[in-house]
């Protein structure tokens, strides 16, 4: 009778203790949730800075979370963002082919390839105007020089 008393005893305890397991992943995923909520709000009101910090926060905290892509893909965003005073189109790239290799069947993939495109375009169309500015400074230069020597030749 008194094993028969330890078993129950010790079967009560292990789902007492399996539950509370339970419970606190199911408080941690809300918290997360609630984080996550927070975050979103503050790109919304175009506090792109500290909605960079929370994500980054995030991501460092829960690192194998079932929203880590959805984290990763916001920084990649964000880096992005035009109006963000921090922006790193670079940085912002790199974050999404990490993203895109992590869970590369991830919904959030779908919308990192075509931004992580158009930014390499827009890095490349950015890199060929400078060079076309540098060609047209060095054209103004020989036409500065060709109107001196024409200045020359009429004397």
């Amino acid at each position: 009778m008194k094993s028969y008393a330890i078993r129950i005893l010790l079967a009560a305890l292990f789902l007492f203790l399996s539950s509370c397991s339970n419970v606190a992943t199911l408080l941690k995923e809300r918290e997360l949730k609630v984080d996550l909520e927070y975050a979103d709000a503050l790109i919304l009101q175009n506090k792109y800075e500290a909605a960079m910090s929370e994500f980054e926060r995030l991501s460092k905290r829960h690192p194998q979370s079932p929203f880590s892509d959805k984290i990763i893909f916001n920084i990649g965003l964000l880096y992005l963002h035009p109006d963000n005073l921090k922006r790193d189109v670079s940085k912002g790239i790199n974050i999404l082919e990490g993203l895109i290799k992590k869970y590369p069947n991830s919904r959030y993939t779908l919308y990192a390839r075509p931004l992580m495109l158009y930014s390499k375009e827009g890095i490349e169309q950015k890199a060929e105007i400078e060079r076309l500015k540098g060609e047209i400074e060095k054209f103004k230069e020989l036409q500065i020089q060709l109107e001196k020597r024409e200045k020359e030749f009429k004397k």
